[in-house]
This record gives structure tokens, sequence and C-alpha cells, in this order.
């Protein structure tokens, strides 16, 4: 029997009962309970059908019209306890159009409980992780399948979506360390990271930062990558400490290798990047400078976030810094010695002169090589007494003109 047919004889049945034509209440009750058990038939089929959205691909007015004449089909599960909305998760990328209107009507009628967003936040029986919905979502790789960039790209916009739809929030990102279920997928990553660059500092997975948890160098690359961009001020990731006080770079160096991490490092920091990792390197990695200086000659002539050079960054940190730089002191030029640290003013012989480890024979060799920068003290005082004193006669001056005109 098809469709049109079994339309057809509902309508007559209602037209014959309703005008009171046929008043047998026995075949009534068999036709009600016929029609009950094809309506089962039909919901259960239609429960089935939701978990198959990517092999039969209706459009997504198409599912949305289905839930919401059937909206137990977004509770019901598959032989692997899933939802709907965690069975198009695990489909190829035509099933990411259909977990945003999954999640949007599962919203409406409280999949999974009133506070697990329409089944975002649902836990994946079938995740060896026991990752909820988003989780999974955020980490499906496709790194090897030729449609791995249409993935990424669809990703992302579902992401956009669910976003605008108070589906996906800013703190899920950390909660829920969705920069460590992405990392392997450059789209996913950069747009969670868009979202809320801390969480790169700030995100823990079992209590770790969880860039100590990536173990693919590709990935870690990813990471490193957003770091410079979001933190380079601070070495981007490269210093962020376990709960053992190891740095990334140590912890990765001995991982991953020498040569490998710098090889990386190389192809992210290129010339044209002009970022000063060698400033970073002498003052919180020094035990790797001379590998960093064969690797990156060019950062050398470069100034940092402040404009300091890399031999006033070292001055800043302090004498006992440059000590442990010797080499750094003794190449200092005389230009150099005449430039003052554009962040605390002082010439080199007053930055060595300064602090609990002030190494004043340094200080008296950088004056007996550069004795002009006192005078230039000298002078900078005088113009700025000058200078005062101007302004103090000036509104010495206006005062009068002011008391002048007050006078009736």
């Amino acid at each position: 029997m098809n469709i049109a047919t079994f339309q057809d004889n509902l309508s007559f049945i209602k037209d014959i009962y309703s005008k009171g034509e046929w008043k047998d209440k026995k075949c009534r009750d068999e036709i009600l309970e016929a029609l009950e058990e094809a309506n089962s038939k039909i919901l259960n089929a239609f429960c089935k059908s939701v978990h198959n959205l990517s092999d039969h691909k209706p459009s997504t007015k198409s599912v949305e019209k289905v839930v919401t004449k059937f909206p137990s089909t977004l509770s019901s599960l598959n032989e692997d306890g899933r939802l709907p909305i965690q069975s198009a998760v695990e489909n190829d990328a035509t099933g990411l159009d259909f977990v945003v209107v999954l999640a949007k009507e599962g919203l409406k009628h409280d999949v999974g409980d009133e506070n697990a967003r329409g089944g975002l936040l649902t836990v994946d029986p079938k995740d060896e992780n026991g990752w909820n919905t988003l989780q999974c979502f955020s980490n499906i790789d496709t790194e090897d399948s030729e449609h791995s960039e249409e993935y990424d790209v669809r990703s992302v916009n579902a992401l956009k979506q669910l976003q605008r739809l108070g589906l996906l929030k800013k703190k899920d990102i950390q909660q829920y360390g969705l920069l460590w279920c992405s990392c392997r997928n450059k789209g996913r990553f950069e747009y969670f990271t868009s979202l809320d660059p801390d969480a790169l500092l700030n995100t823990k997975v079992d209590n770790i930062p969880w860039i100590h948890d990536v173990v693919d160098i590709n990935h870690l690359s990813l990471a490193l990558k957003e770091g410079f961009r979001y933190f380079g001020s601070i070495g981007g990731l490269l210093f962020v400490k376990n709960i053992e006080g190891e740095t990334l770079l140590d912890s990765s160096i001995e991982y991953y290798g020498t040569e490998p991490m710098m090889t990386m490092l190389h192809e992210l920091l290129l010339p044209a990047c002009n970022y000063p990792i060698l400033h970073h390197i002498f003052l919180k990695a020094p035990q790797h400078k001379d590998v960093f200086i064969q690797k990156f000659p060019w950062a050398y002539q470069l100034r940092d976030h402040n404009n300091r050079s890399l031999h006033q960054a070292i001055l800043a940190a302090g004498p006992e810094m440059m000590n442990n730089n010797d080499f750094l002191f003794a190449a200092l030029s005389d230009d150099q010695i005449r430039e003052r640290d554009p962040v605390t003013t002082l010439y080199p012989f007053a930055a060595m002169a300064t602090g609990s480890n002030a190494d004043l024979e340094k200080s008296f060799y950088l004056l007996r090589r550069e004795p002009g920068v006192l005078d230039q003290r000298v002078v900078q005082r005088s113009s700025n007494k000058r200078k005062a004193s101007r302004l103090r006669r000036s509104s010495r001056k206006k005062r009068k003109v002011e008391l002048f005109n007050a006078v009736p």
C-alpha cells in the first residue's frame, strides 16, 4: 500500500464515523488500535532515520520539520546509545549542518537534560575519553581525509552558528578543554583561540597546562603559532611551566629532540616575522642561547615590544644577568653605551650600578669609555630645570592677567 492510498483510507474512516454513518464501536476500536500501532512504527522509522541523516541527506529545513512534528526523535538512542546529534557529529562533513539544527531544536525539548544545550553537553557513551558532544565535535581528526579541508571549513561555520545561537559559549573553551580537543584541526583551533585567547595560557587538562599534554609536533606547532600571535611579548607558550616547574621549551626539546624543535620553530619564526626570539631565550632559557643564536642570527639586531635592543633587555633584567653574558658586555659599542633604556631611561653604566647585584667595576668601566654620558645627564637636567622655570613664569604671568581682568 502506498501513502496516498493510506491517506485516502484515513479520510474515508474519519468521514464515515464523524457523520455517524458507521456505528460499529468494536470496528472503530480495532481501527484505532491499528492506527496507534502504525503511528508507533512511523515514529520508530523517523527515530532511526534521524540517526542516518548523512546517508539520505535531507535539507536542514526538512530535518527541522520532522523533529518539530516528532520531537521525541531528538532524544531517541541508536544501538550505541547515542543521540541523533552525536550520530551527526560522527558522520562526514555533510553531518555538520545537522548538528546546528539538532542542537537548536533539542534545546527546546531539554534533550539530554535542561543544562545539556540540546545534547551538545551530553557525554557520548562510546567515547573512550568520556567527552561530551561538543568535545567530540572539536576533536574529529580529518588530517588524512581527502575532505579534511572541507570538513574544517564547514565545522568552523557550524561553530559560528552555535555561538550566535548561544549554544557555544566562551567559557566552554577552557571548561571543556576545547583547545586540547581541536589542536589537530587548524580551523577549529584558530576559531576557539579567537574567541578566548587567554585559554592558550589558562586551560588545564587533568590539572596540568594543556599545552604540556600535546604529543604531536605538528599539533604543537599550530598551538605555538597562535601563542606567538596573541602572547608574543612573553615568548608565546614556550615558557609555560608544568607542575614540576619545567618550561614547555625544555620538555619539548627533551621529548622531540633539539633539532626537530629548532626546525619547527625556524619554520614558525621566519626573518620576515621580525620576532625577537633571542630576547626571550637569553632571559628565560639561557641554557639554549647558543643553539638559538645559530638558528636565528638575524634576531640579534631586533628590538622587543618595549623597543629594547637585546643588550638593553639584558641590562634591564639586572647586572647579574649581564654578568652571565660577558660576551654581550664586551661587545657593547660606543653608541650602545650612550643609548638610554627606552623604559627606565637609564644609561648602561647606571643600569650596572643598580640593585642588590650592582657591579660597580663594570659601571666605572662604561663611564671611562664614555664619560660624556654624565655631561648629557647634566645637560638634560639643566634643560628640564629651564623648562620648569619657563612653565612657572608662564603660570605666574597668566595668574596676573586673570587678577587684572577680575578688577571691576
